[in-house]
């Protein structure tokens, strides 16, 4: 509004308080004519009016508005719809019920395209699945839910057994508060004895995240120690407490934005090979499908977990137009085929391994040689030669004319390659989506072998550390015949989340698809050469480091020698390094062991510490 406002020559004060039907009509039509075609949908116009009214009401303190003026505006907006060819058709709402849930974890556990800067990111990313599919909460619900939330408590057996139940109740406090605050709800969590698989387990996840922080008020406490518990007599209860100095820490620390999650759950989604989204509000869908099918749960409960005022709002917003019950069976009087319903209905009915998700070299040169991408680049080119031309480089031209021109081209450049990229994408796995079943169809008449392997090398390439493998198996373990050994399997499954939690993944540098061919192929007759020199040549790794090398990536046995004795440019970038991919995971006030291969596991008491002993003893200033 403000934009428009001093485009137009108006106080943003007093045009939001008058609000008058004809300056509202301007600033729709001239916001989609700013926006170039970005907004392709109806409902996005109906998003930002809701919002402009709340702009209006912590502007001007205005709460009302004319019931007029929201007549008026209706038709305005379905005029401004059809004149801006803007789409009226609903969004799918896919529902992500625990089958699907099942093999999105799978995929994030065992898929090495699954890249995270720290695999503590990836035991929260697979945490915070689980809580969205059990408990049904927004994302910012998610995403704020801190130490203090959590009780973690041991209660009596009600089956009769000796060993006591594990229960970890949840308290959700930073709820959606659009019409006022809402009262925090507690879900209590408890065990399941003998659960067949542990990968939709949130309490092993939880708990390897807790021992990974060291969160326990416990000092020294173990997860066999844990499960070795009993209540004392005459107590319905043992709590296990967590430090009071880290009740008002976020158990999802890296996750605090939004947009992190649903990137990475759109790329999970995609590697998963689902064809359909996979969005947060997927598991909020999905769970309160299943409290509306339950026979446990009534509708006035499934309103307070969900948080709605009436079933009505359940009923428009979050009720899936596939219809997920047999009307068949029930117009016929047969039994209803629940099983093949549910499968009918689910996400991973879109599963297709062989549904392309990029594309080849032959498809992204023809997206160099397209049109509008073509003029964007000559317009680019042009601005730079400008920018050159008068200040020798373009680095020098920072805070001139020719230089704002130049970036404003290079945004432009870049935004047009990634739209005809997304509609090249699109139009290749349209085209793939009808002709594939046509093709499946006449490879079985006509009696033909399919070839089904898959194409990607990318496991081979980048296999999966011995942390994650572990974690993996452990995952995946099915639950003993008998009781006897679950406890051993729970025990076994929270060590490796916990140990994994404190490794960095290690991301290899990207490079062009021939040069990457070539490193497979060449691989074997390098080892010989490389062999040789290691003999000849003497320890990259000393004790005394050059000024900007990091003795965080000198200790990482996983990384090329190149890379472990890596000079960065000046000692700012060290520096920026030095806290950004390595410190920013650990408390600055816990203690820490210097990295330094050379330090023979050196501990010291904190952050400060370190930086301290880097330049003193590794002569590297940070």
């Amino acid at each position: 509004m403000t934009s428009y406002c001093s485009t137009h020559g108006k106080e943003p004060s007093d045009t939001l308080r008058t609000f008058h039907i004809k300056d509202l009509y301007n600033f729709f039509h001239w916001m989609l004519r700013e926006r170039g075609g970005r907004i392709r949908k109806a409902r996005t116009l109906q998003t930002y009016w809701n919002t402009l009214t709340l702009v209006r009401q912590l502007e001007t303190g205005c709460y009302s508005v004319d019931p007029a003026v929201q007549v008026e505006m209706c038709g305005a907006r379905q005029n401004l719809a059809q004149e801006f060819k803007l789409s009226t058709a609903k969004e799918d709402k896919p529902i992500m019920r625990a089958e699907d849930e099942f093999e999105l974890l799978k995929t994030l556990w065992e898929s090495p395209d699954v890249e995270l800067q720290h695999e503590y990111l990836r035991a929260q990313l697979a945490l915070m699945i689980q809580l969205a599919g059990i408990t049904g909460n927004r994302p910012g619900a998610l995403r704020r839910l801190q130490y203090k939330d959590l009780k973690i408590a041991l209660l009596p057996n009600c089956d009769g057994g000796a060993r006591p139940r594990l229960v970890i109740d949840f308290t959700f406090e930073h709820t959606k508060r659009y019409l006022g605050g809402k009262d925090a709800n507690t879900f209590p969590v408890p065990d399941i004895p003998s659960e067949s698989c542990l990968l939709l387990c949130p309490q092993t996840m939880l708990l390897g995240l807790l021992f990974a922080d060291d969160a326990f008020a416990v000092p020294d406490l173990s997860p066999a120690e844990l499960f070795e518990l009993r209540i004392p007599p005459g107590k319905r209860e043992l709590r296990i407490p967590i430090k009071q100095s880290k009740a008002e820490l976020p158990l999802f620390r890296r996750t605090e934005r939004t947009n992190w999650l649903r990137e990475r759950l759109r790329r999970l989604g995609t590697i998963t090979n689902f064809e359909m989204p996979v969005k947060p509000y997927c598991f909020r869908r999905g769970h309160g499908e299943a409290l509306d099918s339950s026979s446990h749960i009534s509708d006035s409960q499934r309103n307070l977990i969900l948080q709605h005022s009436s079933s009505a709002v359940f009923q428009h917003n979050y009720l899936s137009r596939y219809i997920t019950q047999d009307t068949q069976a029930a117009y016929r009087g047969l039994e209803p085929q629940t099983a093949i319903i549910r499968a009918a209905s689910g996400m991973s009915r879109s599963i297709d391994p062989r549904r392309p998700q990029s594309l080849n070299d032959q498809q992204l040169a023809q997206i160099k040689k397209h049109p509008e991408v073509v003029l964007a680049r000559r317009i680019r080119d042009r601005l730079a030669r400008q920018a050159r031309a008068c200040h020798t480089t373009i680095k020098r031209s920072s805070g001139t004319r020719e230089y704002t021109e130049y970036r404003h081209a290079q945004r432009n450049y870049l935004r047009t390659k990634r739209v005809v990229h997304n509609i090249t994408l699109k139009q290749v796995q349209t085209r793939y989506r009808e002709e594939q079943p046509i093709d499946d169809i006449l490879w079985q008449l006509r009696g033909a072998r399919q070839d089904t392997a898959q194409t990607t090398s990318a496991q081979a390439i980048s296999p999966l550390s011995s942390e994650r493998r572990r974690v993996l198996s452990a995952l995946l373990t099915f639950a003993p015949p008998k009781h006897t050994g679950d406890q051993e399997r729970r025990v076994e499954a929270i060590d490796a989340v916990a140990a994994l939690c404190k490794r960095q993944e290690v991301t290899q540098r990207k490079v062009c698809r021939k040069k990457a061919a070539c490193s497979v192929t060449s691989r074997k007759g390098d080892c010989t050469t490389a062999d040789a020199k290691k003999a000849i040549e003497p320890d990259p790794i000393q004790m005394e480091c050059l000024p900007t090398q990091c003795i965080f990536c000198m200790g990482n046995l996983e990384l090329p020698v190149s890379h472990r004795t890596k000079q960065f440019r000046d000692r700012s970038g060290l520096k920026r390094h030095f806290f950004r991919k390595h410190l920013q995971y650990h408390d600055t006030k816990e203690r820490i062991r210097c990295p330094h291969p050379k330090c023979n596991d050196r501990w010291l008491e904190h952050v400060d510490h370190l930086r301290n002993h880097a330049a003193r003893v590794h002569k590297t200033l940070t």
